[in-house]
């Protein structure tokens, strides 16, 4: 039997449109049936408008409700998104589960839900009432309706998307990739689960359509926009560009790469375990997997004999997931290509990870699936041309007190984040996500201002403009 997936509108879950879908096939043995838009769909969640009239703390207290459903493991509809993942996506048991724990963390994480918006926006106050703020008050308001392109690589990006607009009490229409079609629409399905009514739940649509066909139902969704969020490739931030109103703001999370740098570790088995976790976890998938590791010092060969025993460990603690023919293909061709080359080339079984030992300027393919290139230099100048802004994302660092020493370098390099090894999946509340602050974009400040009486730190007298330009005493303002 072939899975249907229906879309949702307004927090209603619709029936499934046997004359409107798109058949998808996302590995060999399992095809799924999923709903695209259709022009009564579209009408239906243009015309609905749904105001989250909540204050922070009851949006943050609904996301706990929901995160604790998502804490148990006896939970129907977290059970049934682990198996998805499994069957359709091809995750093991262990990344599969571990993607469901993580969603519960970040609904259940109610001090950093706070913190987000007060480390953003300047204030938890800010998006509820009016704040003083120097000469003012202000207040943020939502920007109304948030569109999300999201990606596949990485389901919890989509996630994330999804809560940064509900914490600043934007509606969602959320675009689900074809590679990924499980998860926002379990996430918004355990709002349902919760309270059906809810005003959160009330203003979450999760739709489908082909970036290669009809553009004419889907330009009528962007035209809406208040704010695009896009996440993906090259080609679908291209899109999401061409598509969206000029007048809007687009939040792009493009394609990035990331490194690591380890400098003469005297603990190798820590050394080693950081890297491993920062390549094996979603298989490289994420902009901020390590792809290629910089070593400075001595007794590299030592290193390599550690990175592969923490390799090996976690593919027995966080098993791959299943590569296609072309994936093993490319796999198998880099392995190739390095032992052409003369290279140091290391395997584990079954295509488990790949590690190639090579100068810094010899790069070759790179199948992703836990393949790392190894590169020896002398010192940090010699990695700073391989740092570059707008497409390096994170560099994780071992062991942690070398990172206070090359941050500025590495900063005016361009690198976005500054990790510590083992951490680059970890976004740290207050921290950037590519160079954003991203909820000031998915708000709009509103500047309620003193009246003339009101005297500053500067200008100690009431500002009569009108009195002072006849007795052409300007200069009084002046400090």
């Amino acid at each position: 039997m072939i899975k249907c997936i229906p879309m949702i509108i307004n927090g209603v879950v619709q029936d499934f449109n046997n004359n409107a879908y798109k058949e998808i096939n996302l590995n060999s043995d399992n095809k799924i049936k999923l709903s695209v838009i259709t022009e009564d769909s579209v009408l239906r969640t243009l015309n609905f408008r749904n105001k989250i009239d909540l204050n922070l703390n009851q949006i943050v207290n609904f996301l706990y409700t929901v995160g604790q459903r998502w804490k148990s493991e006896e939970y129907n509809r977290r059970r049934s998104y682990i198996r998805e993942l499994k069957k359709y996506l091809g995750y093991s048991d262990e990344m599969a589960r571990l993607e469901a724990n993580w969603i519960a963390m970040l609904l259940c994480s109610k001090s950093a839900l706070y913190d987000i918006v007060n480390y953003d926006l300047g204030s938890i106050h800010v998006l509820d009432e009016w704040i003083p703020r120097g000469d003012c008050y202000v207040k943020a308001q939502a920007k109304g309706v948030s569109v999300h392109l999201l990606a596949g690589n990485v389901p919890l990006s989509g996630v994330t998307s999804i809560l940064r607009a509900i914490l600043t009490k934007n509606e969602c229409i959320i675009k689900t990739s074809s590679s990924d079609p499980f998860t926002a629409t379990a996430l918004v399905s355990s709002f349902i689960d919760v309270n059906a009514d809810h005003p959160i739940t009330k203003s979450m649509s999760v739709m489908y359509w082909p970036h290669n066909e009809d553009m004419t139902l889907p330009q009528k969704i962007m035209s809406h926009a208040d704010v695009v969020i896009a996440w993906g490739g090259e080609e679908a931030i291209k899109w999401a560009v061409k598509h969206s109103p000029p007048h809007v703001d687009i939040l792009k999370f493009g394609p990035k790469k990331s490194l690591s740098i380890i400098e003469e570790p005297k603990d190798m088995e820590g050394a080693a375990m950081g890297v491993a976790h920062d390549i094996c976890f979603y298989d490289q998938q994420a902009c901020f997997s390590t792809q290629d590791v910089y070593y400075i010092g001595e007794n590299l060969s030592l290193f390599l004999d550690e990175l592969e025993k923490q390799l090996d460990r976690y593919e027995k603690i966080l098993p791959k997931g299943v590569n296609n023919f072309d994936e093993k293909a490319a796999f198998s061709l880099t392995e190739r290509e390095g032992v052409f080359s003369g290279y140091e080339v290391r395997k584990g079984d079954n295509q488990a990870w790949l590690m190639i030992k090579s100068p810094i300027n010899s790069f070759g393919n790179q199948p992703l699936s836990r393949s790392v290139y190894i590169h020896q230099v002398s010192d940090i100048n010699e990695v700073l041309p391989f740092v570059n802004k707008n497409s390096t994302q994170t560099v994780s660092i071992y062991p942690w007190e070398v990172s206070v020493k090359y941050r500025d370098k590495l900063a005016t390099s361009g690198v976005e984040r500054i990790v510590e090894s083992g951490m680059n999946n970890v976004f740290r509340v207050g921290g950037a996500h590519d160079s954003l602050s991203p909820l000031q974009y998915l708000v709009r400040f509103i500047s309620h201002e003193r009246p003339f009486h009101y005297t500053t730190k500067d200008v100690a007298v009431e500002i009569e403009q009108t009195r002072y330009l006849e007795e052409d005493k300007f200069l009084v303002f002046v400090p």
